[in-house]
């Protein structure tokens, strides 16, 4: 290979990276942005691609090693939705996350500043009725309280039977749903 072949297919790379983000429609983001404007709304997202479902038996949550992880896929995935929202006109935004790293990986990867970790966000998956409302009545709580301060537009990252259970609503790896929430923590999905 010359030098000059090297530098050329330097170039196409780094000129090819933001193309998605200037060629790409950015509509969906677009109306989150606009969307995450209004009160007491938030942003429900699956956490990134992690090949798999559930956990190694015996795995353990402070234990990433253990754990079900973003694959190379889903940390590209979680760095585009970050990006895509940014220059979708989302300036900043609050980021939490539930305490398996998957989680707090995307939240991490989103490029929002550190996640703020809920335990009450852990997964509600394969696990007992009572543990499940359990972990659902803290995370209501805990939204119930972010209804009374309004402190502006937040994103929370955390499993698909989190999502299902908070909103109803099934998400794929990495998507996102905009949700309004009540005084009481509950949230009903804004209709993009």
């Amino acid at each position: 290979m010359t030098k000059r072949f090297v530098v050329l297919v330097f170039w196409i790379a780094v000129l090819a990276v933001p193309l998605p983000l200037v060629a790409g429609d950015l509509a969906a983001e677009r109306a989150i942005v606009a969307q995450l404007q209004e009160p007491h709304r938030i942003l429900l997202l699956r956490h990134a691609l992690a090949p798999g479902i559930g956990d190694p038996s015996g795995f353990d949550v402070d234990d990433c090693a253990t754990q079900r992880n973003l694959s190379a896929e889903g940390r590209a995935q979680a760095r585009v939705s970050g990006e895509r929202l940014r220059a979708a006109g989302l300036e900043s935004i609050r980021v939490f996350a539930g305490p398996w790293c998957r989680n707090v990986d995307t939240a991490a990867l989103l490029g929002f500043g550190e996640p703020v970790v809920l335990e009450a966000m852990g997964s509600v998956f394969r696990t007992n009725a009572p543990h499940r409302e359990r972990r659902m009545q803290a995370w209501r709580e805990h939204l119930a309280e972010e209804y009374r301060q309004t402190a502006g537009p937040a994103v929370y990252v955390t499993h698909r039977a989190n999502i299902m259970e908070l909103s109803g609503r099934s998400l794929g790896a990495g998507a996102m749903l905009v949700v309004e929430i009540d005084a009481q923590g509950n949230a009903r999905p804004v209709d993009q």
